[in-house]
């Protein structure tokens, strides 16, 4: 006997990520000499999980009542200050006075792009994605009664912009409308940046295909933001060009404390929304509210807070900040390391910049996959790529990985 609804009939978990991460740290368990890149979090290079202190000072500080109580479903008033003077940094001012954002609280990232396809896509209506992506998006359309088509992420070793335009119009002429979604810097799964004159260019593509005011929802996923190599000013210059799109275009940003912070665990993070015109500002806090209070009530009360201690008290923020630009050498330590492996063995990769992942095309990822689990290597096959976690893995691993991922090819 059916029970489930139709739309829930065809629903099965399809993302490989955190099963095949399971079995790797078992398989780890038992045998220590086996690798595991499979899994986006930090680890430093004894194998445990990267912890930040500032961040574990303000955790043990926290009272009951700020780990324990209620909080509100938009987030208390110091997080969203917290949230927004870190992602905008020097241009908190002319956002928050001279144009215009608004804040809501989600468990990660993760809640903020399940909560902007809940209010911005209809019924069948399609979102746009890249081509490399991290799988979820898609289950995140499906779950709100939408479909997605892709845009071609490369166009050799640049950012494929005639694919975007594209792509762009052509959902407009079919829909009337256009939700499209950029995952940068730091690419999931590619560790593609996109360089300043690509988000020039990008950002003209959106204001000519939203003329003639096309609804336009620009859905920018910068989880992780804070581990480009180029720093914490260099990553944020491109968020003033927001302020070109046309005044009913609305951006909204994804931001993940949870990776930030490293609190993978804890899911915490914001849904921001960039606009001039406050009826769509209204509009999207109204919206997204109730969206929230439907699907998970409220953010966890004590990941906020952390945020907020770290990022709203001067000394703790310069401490953090100074720790994850030891964080981030490490990533280029290890990317660097693979890569240069990677040219030795003939190992083709994807373009990349810097992050916590490196992408391989492979013909067949699941055959590949299992040669690579002989011999003690736990990777993520994707659809025509490998993923591997360089964030999960030592030097010395990004350094014999290569050689053994071309042999098993």
């Amino acid at each position: 006997m059916k029970v489930l609804s139709q739309h829930s009939e065809s629903k099965k978990d399809t993302s490989t990520i955190l099963t095949l991460s399971a079995q790797a740290k078992v398989a780890k368990k038992k045998d220590p000499t086996i690798s595991d890149g499979t899994i986006g979090m930090l680890y430093d290079e004894t194998g445990q999980l990267m912890t930040f202190r500032s961040v574990n000072q303000a955790l043990f500080e926290l009272n009951n009542e700020e780990k324990y109580a209620y909080s509100t479903t938009k987030g208390n008033p110091d997080f969203q200050e917290a949230v927004l003077r870190w992602v905008f940094r020097d241009a908190y001012e002319e956002f928050t006075s001279e144009y215009g954002c608004r804040v809501i609280a989600t468990p990660g990232g993760s809640g903020a792009i399940s909560n902007t396809f809940s209010d911005y896509l209809n019924p069948n209506d399609v979102v746009l994605l890249p081509n490399y992506m991290w799988s979820n998006y898609i289950q995140f359309a499906y779950e709100n009664f939408a479909s997605y088509e892709t845009y071609d992420l490369f166009d050799g070793t640049q950012f494929n912009l005639k694919s975007v335009r594209n792509q762009m119009l052509r959902c407009k002429k079919r829909q009337g409308r256009v939700v499209f979604v950029l995952n940068d810097p730091c690419h999931n799964p590619t560790g593609y940046c996109m360089t300043d004159a690509e988000w020039e260019s990008l950002i003209a593509i959106i204001a000519e295909v939203a003329d003639e005011q096309t609804p336009f929802v620009f859905l920018y996923d910068l989880a992780y933001i804070d581990y480009d190599d180029r720093g914490f000013e260099d990553t944020r210059k491109h968020l003033r060009l927001l302020k070109k799109l046309p005044p009913y275009v609305l951006s909204i940003l994804a931001f993940s404390g949870s990776k930030t912070l490293g609190l993978y665990g804890l899911r915490v993070g914001a849904q921001i929304a960039v606009c001039p015109d406050q009826e769509i500002l209204d509009d999207f806090e109204r919206a997204a509210e109730f969206s929230a209070r439907a699907k998970w009530s409220m953010a966890t009360n004590l990941g906020m807070n952390v945020v907020s201690k770290v990022f709203l008290n001067a000394e703790r923020r310069q401490s953090f900040e100074e720790e994850l630009e030891r964080a981030r050498n490490l990533l280029k330590l290890r990317s660097r390391t693979f890569l240069e492996e990677a040219e030795k063995a003939g190992l083709k990769t994807l373009p990349f910049t810097c992050g916590f992942f490196i992408t391989i095309p492979a013909p067949d990822p699941q055959k590949t996959y299992e040669n690579l689990v002989r011999r003690k290597v736990y990777i993520v096959p994707m659809d025509s790529c490998l993923r591997v976690s360089i964030s999960s893995l030592s030097v010395e691993e990004c350094r014999k990985l290569p050689k053994i991922i071309k042999e098993c090819l």
